[in-house]
């Protein structure tokens, strides 16, 4: 990720062509849609948390209260948090080569 990154930024700074820059910048604006729309899909997925009721019915101590990271939950949490940090490198790397601009 860090790669990405120093390369954008090293790209802006030798002065890439604008026609290059542009096709970086929608390049890039595509892939952030396409996470977009996934990381919303993918929170459609989860089921929403019902902490309170957990501690009324003891639900908490049970095998799979203990074990949850390791259920379909806890990986649709780590694909969206990894889809949110794609995103925020996108952005910015987006606001390096929109900057970078003449």
């Amino acid at each position: 990720m860090l790669d990405t990154m120093n390369f954008a930024l090293l790209a802006a700074n030798l002065g890439l062509d604008y026609g290059v820059r542009q096709q970086v910048l929608m390049a890039f604006a595509i892939l952030m849609t396409i996470a977009c729309i996934a990381i919303i899909v993918v929170i459609m997925m989860q089921k929403g948390t019902n902490d309170n009721v957990g501690v009324i019915s003891g639900a908490s101590d049970t095998y799979y209260g203990k074990n949850k990271k390791k259920d379909r939950e806890g990986v649709l949490k780590k694909i969206t948090f990894g889809l949110f940090a794609f995103i925020i490198v996108c952005a910015i790397i987006c606001m390096v080569f929109g900057v970078a601009i003449d």
